[in-house]
């Protein structure tokens, strides 16, 4: 007899450490096909300040609530979000989770960029590292990460050059790793580039602690 009181309740755990997991899946598919990237996603078993209300026609017994920090990667910013995913004995959902929003995703405290302000600071980087007197740019190591690094560094000197911000030779191909570009010389800032980053520096700063 406690050998199959002890199967049963092996059962019943497992059933419900299967379910949860299968919540979290599914709640970080949810948040992935919406752009948002998490940066912590908790389950909630106990809450002082209650998010959802009783559904009805449903067993509210077989949700699972869960807290997540996510980064907007579609707009910007960065916020806190609540979401209820149902799932069946299974794991699997017959609808998409309720969200409800603690803090709307915000630019302040740290919070994530939009991607045009992340390409364009990335670009005044750039004029910045030339204005510093690097007129030939080498990746900094031989790593994957490292090439993929300076092969984005490369396309935004291109791209600058393009707009006219800064002269450079065309790039030497790397022919010996899947990277596309081993080195690029004599890029040299134009006035216009200068103008930039003043513009730059002249704009306004955000107080202390913000983006």
């Amino acid at each position: 007899m406690w050998l199959a009181v002890a199967i049963l309740i092996g059962a019943v755990v497992a059933v419900q450490l299967w379910r949860r997991r299968r919540a979290r899946e599914i709640a970080e598919r949810w948040l992935a096909q919406h752009n948002y990237r998490v940066r912590w996603l908790r389950a909630v078993y106990v809450s002082a300040r209650p998010r959802f209300r009783a559904t009805p026609f449903r067993n509210n017994d077989w949700a699972v609530d869960f807290r997540a920090e996510v980064d907007d990667m579609r707009l910007g910013g960065t916020g806190e979000v609540r979401l209820r995913v149902w799932t069946d004995l299974l794991g699997l959902m017959d609808r998409e989770p309720e969200v409800s929003w603690d803090r709307m995703p915000t630019l302040v405290d740290g919070g994530a960029p939009t991607p045009e302000m992340e390409w364009e600071n990335a670009q005044i980087a750039v004029l910045r590292q030339v204005a510093a007197g690097d007129t030939t740019l080498r990746p900094s190591g031989r790593d994957p990460e490292a090439r993929a690094e300076f092969d984005a560094t490369v396309e935004h000197i291109l791209a600058l050059q393009r707009r006219g911000l800064l002269h450079c030779a065309t790039p030497i191909a790397e022919l010996h790793s899947e990277a596309q570009y081993a080195e690029i010389a004599d890029v040299v800032l134009t006035a216009e580039g200068r103008q930039a980053i003043e513009r730059a520096d002249a704009a306004p700063r955000p107080p202390a602690g913000t983006l």
